[in-house]
């Protein structure tokens, strides 16, 4: 008869406890179900409550991404600067923003031929009535002749020569800006500008004599003697390594031109801020019978070369973030692991699991943008003497190319996309990686849940 009333006892209070969990349920439900925009606020305001709960946690998590985000937009800096400064110093100091040449010449340019050349005054003459700014140049290429005293030896190296109109070539490049010794040219002299690192292979000086051997343009045997009246320090590495530069009316009395030149370099105002002339250029450039090549088409092999080391760049960048990712992922799975019981537990109550997931995914972002943040705040912070000061890399550009038309200080720019794509790429890893934890965990039924450890 006791045993009797003990179970009647245990069965009335489970029972109740039954009773008790099912009004609960109820409870929850009705909530749940109530109002969307109530049950929408509910969610969000447990994801934040959650975020400063957890705050180590929270603290973890979003340092890993600062720290991947902060070394993206560094070195993205990099890149855009050294980028945008190649561009601007090829426009600058070798392509302009067009060239008008000879048909053909573009592709035998290498050979530099002198056949191809064509009398310039006339379309130079319409290009600047439309309001463009236009400089001729003759290239070709020579063997310098030099001598020991005041050479510190005998020798001969090869070279490219560029013949320029002393008074037009600044009107279209800034070449003369870059003189650090000596003097500018003189229409007529038969003088010469080289760049500074040609100077110091062959032990060059201003005053210095020396002589270029080369060809007419029908092909015979020239001789011409130059006097260096200028060196060259150009931010453009090309113009240091292997610049070379003579009177148009030089070359054109040694060389046998007959007033032709070999091209017709084009400027015009606000080309550098996207402003295309190209329409009423071409027409006028292909009117005189000439080709016209704009300055990507000029520095093909350039731009070949920056995609590619460029795409070489992203692969670092993408190995950073996967480091980043990594860490991420860490420390966002044992945050949902930790709290499967808590997980269980909701559900156990009613809870759906959209809801929960909604939950965890909010609450995700809420930590990748804490992290994205201070990752951008820190990395705006570490660019700010990258962009004044830049990186010093001069003593490795010196002796080796690697395309980037800059002497060896990689200056960082103010990249804003980059900034954005940092802020988007932070809060999507933490909540894909949110996605794929939480979907786990929700594939657990509820008492394996409740289990978990």
């Amino acid at each position: 008869m006791g045993r009797l009333r003990v179970q009647r006892r245990q069965y009335h209070s489970r029972g109740k406890i039954q009773l008790l969990i099912g009004e609960r349920r109820v409870r929850w439900r009705t909530v749940l179900k109530g109002s969307g925009n109530y049950e929408k606020k509910w969610v969000v305001g447990l994801a934040f409550k959650n975020l400063l709960r957890y705050k180590r946690r929270t603290l973890i998590t979003a340092s890993a991404i600062a720290f991947g985000l902060t070394m993206y937009i560094w070195i993205d800096s990099i890149l855009t600067g050294a980028a945008e400064e190649s561009v601007r110093n090829l426009r600058w100091y070798e392509t302009a923003d067009a060239m008008a040449a000879g048909t053909g010449y573009m592709d035998d340019r290498d050979s530099l031929p002198l056949g191809k050349s064509f009398a310039w005054e006339k379309l130079a003459s319409d290009l600047e009535a439309a309001g463009m700014d236009v400089t001729p140049r003759i290239t070709f290429g020579a063997d310098m002749v030099f001598f020991r005293d005041p050479y510190p030896e005998d020798g001969n190296v090869p070279a490219r020569i560029i013949a320029i109109d002393p008074i037009r070539d600044s009107t279209v490049f800034r070449l003369r800006d870059t003189l650090g010794e000596g003097r500018w040219l003189l229409e007529g002299e038969d003088g010469a500008l080289i760049g500074r690192w040609f100077a110091e292979d062959i032990g060059a000086s201003v005053a210095a004599p020396i002589i270029a051997v080369t060809e007419t343009r029908d092909g015979y045997f020239q001789t011409i003697d130059l006097e260096i009246v200028g060196i060259l320090d150009s931010p453009n590495p090309v113009i240091n390594r292997e610049g070379f530069y003579v009177s148009l009316d030089t070359a054109d009395m040694y060389l046998e031109m007959d007033r032709e030149v070999t091209s017709l370099y084009i400027t015009w105002p606000g080309a550098e801020l996207g402003i295309n002339r190209s329409d009423s250029l071409v027409d006028l450039v292909e009117e005189a019978g000439l080709e016209y090549s704009p300055w990507d088409v000029q520095a093909a092999d350039y731009v070949a070369v920056m995609a590619a080391e460029y795409s070489g760049s992203g692969t670092v960048i993408f190995l950073i973030l996967i480091i980043a990712a990594v860490g991420i992922s860490n420390t966002m799975l044992m945050a949902v692991y930790e709290r499967s019981r808590e997980i269980g537990m909701m559900r156990a109550l009613g809870m759906a699991d959209r809801k929960i997931r909604h939950m965890f995914l909010l609450e995700s972002a809420g930590i990748g943008a804490v992290g994205s943040f201070i990752g951008i705040l820190v990395g705006a912070l570490v660019n700010i003497p990258l962009v004044k000061y830049g990186l010093d890399y001069s003593a490795i550009m010196r002796d080796s190319n690697f395309g980037y038309r800059m002497t060896g200080i990689f200056y960082g720019s103010w990249h804003w996309q980059g900034y954005l794509y940092a802020l988007i790429l932070g809060i999507g890893l933490a909540v894909l990686v949110a996605a794929v934890s939480t979907r786990r965990i929700l594939r657990l039924d509820i008492p394996s849940s409740l289990r978990f450890n």
